[in-house]
């Protein structure tokens, strides 16, 4: 007997209508050239054919879309975000990008408690204190006037260090006479008398987080929803989530159980959760890429260094601007490499974060050292950033079939002359960082990301990166518009192991796509940072249209 469910399926075949996007100018995501006067037809979930209008035969019931005068390209795959985060941000934290001094960061903080009952927990982000007069962190001291009774936390653009007050400080039971110690991989900054000043890096931030209110499904669920509708704005149809306190597998099968997750993710789980992760997985044979084409289980993500913003990402040489530290770890190479070793024998991709290069050359070390242990010849490992490299860790990467995870938006905040980079670096070594064009030129899988939910720009924009690739400050260091637009879709598709299915405007893919304002090919390469997008798809459906 033949269920009515088959039936109500194969009359919802029957009647459904084929889209077809033409006259646009196609990126497809290859690597190829444009194709101009393109014809895409799509039925149901997957496109069908991809030609030039008048050598492909458009169906006569079809939806058609004409994107003359605009750009078609697969949907963006950011390969590095922090998407319940942005989220979260956006619903529930103060914003401190447009800040310029820390009386006025006081000012917006006393006005936000002003609403809040006593006890509530403020949280603020996104301030960069070399834009500021003060040209210093916040600390305490600053923020105690305003906040007696009201724990506050305060979150720079680059994340890996924030400032708390007295009354957090007491939350976390961290005192002067009992002189609170450093936790391994981190640091809490402290007066010469020995007073807490309210600033903690790296490791010695998660003694906030223990004591802050836990985060509620609802909650996460419209962190989900909100973050959906902020980068289906701009084109992006799949993200890798990465390591995020909040960003559990779980939460994100209950979204996509409850019909809120709207984009595919590939889920990295946080480092607090990697000694139970890899018993379980061991226990139970999974591996990564476990899951369907809208959610899968992603890699071992290993935080390694910090950032430059905070000194804390590891490099060879101290920091210009503060010659008396060059970065520390969050954990030891030993951990590190023990935990790559078992992670790889379990068929685990792992995505190690380091920025600095002597990181990196340890992150290098532990892949290696996997290697020579259990051979696999596409296990796919990931470098997270993966900023100042040296020539010869760029052939090294090659050769151990490393993936690079870039970050180009950093490169248009940061890398300019006189910038934050240049700051921290010093010129000489300025010319190491972000080197996208000898990356590629080596042979080197490089996928683009935006890092959203920790650092700007904000709110998100993958067109911003793009920019931020083909007019890299640094002249040699550029790329093409095709190169950099494959880095932002097949090569993320190849982080996660799917190329076979999309990042790419192919016949038989997925029909992930972005339509974009303007004709990228047509308008000076200083100009893509402002150009929009009209409609993105995903899987045929579309899910973010101003033009039809």
């Amino acid at each position: 007997m033949i269920s009515s469910s088959y039936i109500g399926g194969l009359i919802a075949i029957l009647f459904e209508r084929p889209i077809v996007i033409t006259n646009g100018t196609l990126i497809d995501g290859t690597g190829k050239s444009p194709i101009e006067n393109s014809v895409v037809v799509i039925f149901g979930s997957k496109i069908i054919d991809v030609g030039i209008n008048g050598e492909i035969d458009i169906p006569p019931n079809a939806k058609v879309l004409d994107a003359e005068g605009k750009t078609v390209i697969p949907g963006f795959i950011d390969s590095h975000t922090h998407f319940i985060l942005m989220g979260l941000k956006v619903l529930t934290e103060l914003d401190l990008s447009m800040t310029r001094s820390i009386p006025e960061v006081v000012g917006l903080v006393s006005s936000k408690i002003s609403e809040l009952p006593k006890g509530t927990w403020l949280k603020a982000h996104g301030w960069d204190e070399s834009n500021w007069i003060e040209k210093r962190h916040p600390t305490k001291k600053d923020l105690d006037p305003v906040s007696p009774d009201h724990p506050v936390v305060l979150t720079p653009y680059y994340w890996h260090t924030i400032t708390v007050n007295s009354k957090a400080l007491e939350l976390a039971q961290i005192d002067i006479e009992e002189k609170t110690p450093d936790p391994s991989g981190g640091k809490i900054e402290r007066d010469p008398t020995g007073e807490p000043t309210g600033i903690l890096k790296e490791e010695a931030m998660k003694l906030i987080d223990n004591v802050q209110p836990p985060l509620t499904e609802s909650l996460a669920m419209k962190a989900v929803q909100k973050a959906c509708e902020i980068v289906l704005r701009w084109g992006c149809t799949s993200i890798h989530e990465l390591a995020s306190p909040n960003s559990k597998l779980s939460t994100y099968q209950t979204a996509f159980e409850k019909g809120f997750l709207k984009v595919r993710a590939y889920v990295l789980p946080a480092t607090k959760y990697i000694e139970n992760l890899l018993e379980v997985l061991s226990i139970l044979g999974i591996k990564t890429y476990f899951g369907n084409e809208f959610l899968r289980l992603g890699s071992v993500k290993i935080w390694f260094d910090g950032a430059m913003g905070s000194h804390t990402a590891v490099f060879s040489e101290p920091y210009a601007d503060d010659p008396t530290t060059s970065g520390f770890y969050t954990i030891s190479p030993e951990e590190l490499n023990r935990t790559v070793m078992r992670a790889h024998k379990l068929g685990m991709q792992v995505a190690i974060h380091a920025i600095g290069d002597k990181a990196i050359e340890e992150a290098l070390d532990a892949i290696e050292l996997a290697l020579k242990g259990e051979p696999r010849e596409d296990h796919r490992h990931r470098i997270e950033h993966c900023e100042l490299i040296k020539e010869d860790q760029i052939r090294r990467m090659k050769r151990l079939g490393v993936i690079a995870a870039v970050q180009p938006n950093f490169v248009g905040e940061w890398e300019h002359p006189g910038g934050m980079y240049e700051q921290r670096l010093g010129k000489d070594r300025l010319k190491l960082c972000n080197p996208f064009r000898s990356l590629l030129d080596e042979g080197i899988i490089v996928t683009f990301g935006t890092d959203c939910g920790y650092c700007p720009p904000f709110p998100f924009n993958p067109l911003y990166g793009l920019w931020s690739a083909v007019c890299h400050p640094i002249e040699e260091h550029r790329i093409t518009l095709e190169e950099a637009i494959k880095c932002y879709t097949l090569n993320g598709a190849y982080a996660s192991f799917e190329e076979h299915i999309k990042g790419s405007i192919e016949s038989g893919k997925l029909a992930d796509i972005a339509i974009l304002s303007e004709d990228l090919t047509a308008i000076p390469a200083e100009r893509i940072k402002d150009v929009k997008v009209d409609l993105t798809m995903v899987g045929g459906t579309i899910l973010h249209d101003i033009i039809s």
